[in-house]
């Protein structure tokens, strides 16, 4: 059986290696920005070698491109573009370099805190908007409209719960590209696990990462799929489990205090592809929609959304609410202390997150994919501190 999640994961970051300077030219470098982002060199000095390593986290935003972060330029480095390196060396000479992926000695992607076990649905419970990583428009106020995350009974811990497949070592795809699950990720316990994963930049595919605009800035996206060997009687179970069986708490915007709890059957329902109707933008004056997409989906000519670029889309459906007359996609109500409550906004793209989980079938059913036992089990706390 194989699992699947394509969400916001802001627990990412970008782990490099590559030659700025002819050997015995610099001591080592201090400061390196990559597009304008701010990265964090070291630890290893590599002194007198001219190779400078280096992280980059993928919340990290551009100093120097608007709207532009780590997540954004991952996204760019594996589509092969070129990315712009500024760097100060300990004696204070600034090297300038453009170089691609390709050229990187040394090109991983490592998650700290991923394919967490379904996440959260939330409702702002205060009296006035808030400008917040859950929402791409300000978050209204009065218990008013509700977004959420989560790929429900399809994310990998969801089949596994109690990790008897799951362990360090695990073959996994993580953005289309092999990679391996190293061990349970930060803030982690029981009830609510995720994974740490590393994979090879390249070979991973553009179309399941990148970056997703907020009310309070960019959050990178990231994608994990995990094959699930049913090797008893109680992972079978666990993986016949409908939507309807997996529980999605209902947090307060503020402060997180749980006020409901539905399931996500109440928000999957076969309702995982956005459609578009150019045809209803064609006599419009105004665009309320225009330069809302949160991944920049849109393909605008003389004013005009004319089509969707399919492998930036997340089917989030932040546009559907904006422009219900040009935009389709059943985001459904639920009912929240007795009336009907809209979700505005999903930050989980479950159309993406089954399309990675067909490409691992294929991947297995071709013999591209190694299927291996983990080397040792997960171990997560009793509860979270």
């Amino acid at each position: 059986m194989t699992t699947a999640t394509k969400a916001l994961m802001s627990g990412i970051m970008g782990i490099f290696s590559f030659r700025l300077s002819p050997p015995k030219t610099l001591r080592k470098f201090m400061e390196v920005q990559i597009n304008g982002i701010p990265t964090f060199p070291g630890p290893c000095p590599n002194e007198y070698l001219g190779i400078v390593d280096l992280i980059i986290y993928g919340t990290a935003q551009s100093q120097a491109i608007e709207n532009y972060c780590g997540g954004s330029l991952f996204r760019e480095m594996v589509e092969g573009k070129l990315v712009n390196i500024s760097a100060k060396s300990a004696e204070g000479e600034t090297i300038e370099k453009e170089m691609k992926l390709e050229d990187m000695q040394f090109a991983k992607l490592m998650g700290t805190r991923q394919a967490i076990k379904n996440y959260n649905a939330m409702i702002n419970c205060e009296s006035y908007q808030v400008d917040t990583i859950f929402s791409c428009l300000p978050f209204e106020p009065n218990k008013s409209e509700l977004t959420f995350s989560g790929c429900g009974a399809l994310n990998p811990f969801q089949n596994d719960p109690e990790f008897e497949s799951l362990g360090v070592g695990l073959p996994i795809l993580v953005n289309g590209n092999i990679g391996h699950l190293i061990g349970p990720g930060t803030r982690n316990y029981i009830a609510k696990p995720n994974m740490m994963t590393m994979a090879p930049m390249r070979g991973m595919k553009p179309e399941y990462m990148g970056a997703f605009k907020t009310s309070c800035g960019l959050e990178p996206i990231c994608s994990i799929a995990i094959p699930i060997p049913i090797l008893n009687e109680n992972i079978f179970n666990n993986i016949v489990k409908s939507d309807k069986e997996v529980p999605l708490t209902i947090l307060s915007l503020v402060g997180r205090e749980k006020v409901g709890e539905i399931t996500y059957g109440d928000v999957w329902d076969n309702n995982f592809l956005m459609k578009f109707n150019p045809d209803a933008c064609e006599n419009c004056e105004e665009c309320k929609a225009i330069d809302k997409c949160p991944t920049n989906a849109f393909i605008v000519k003389n004013g005009l959304i004319t089509a969707i670029d399919r492998s930036r889309c997340f089917n989030c459906g932040n546009c559907t609410y904006l422009c219900p007359e040009a935009f389709n996609l059943d985001l459904n109500k639920i009912k929240f202390e007795g009336s009907e409550l809209p979700i505005v906004l999903r930050q989980s793209d479950r159309y993406g997150a089954i399309k990675l989980a067909e490409q691992l079938k294929s991947m297995i059913l071709k013999g591209d994919f190694p299927l291996r036992k983990p080397i040792s089990k997960l171990q997560f706390a009793e509860e979270v501190k």
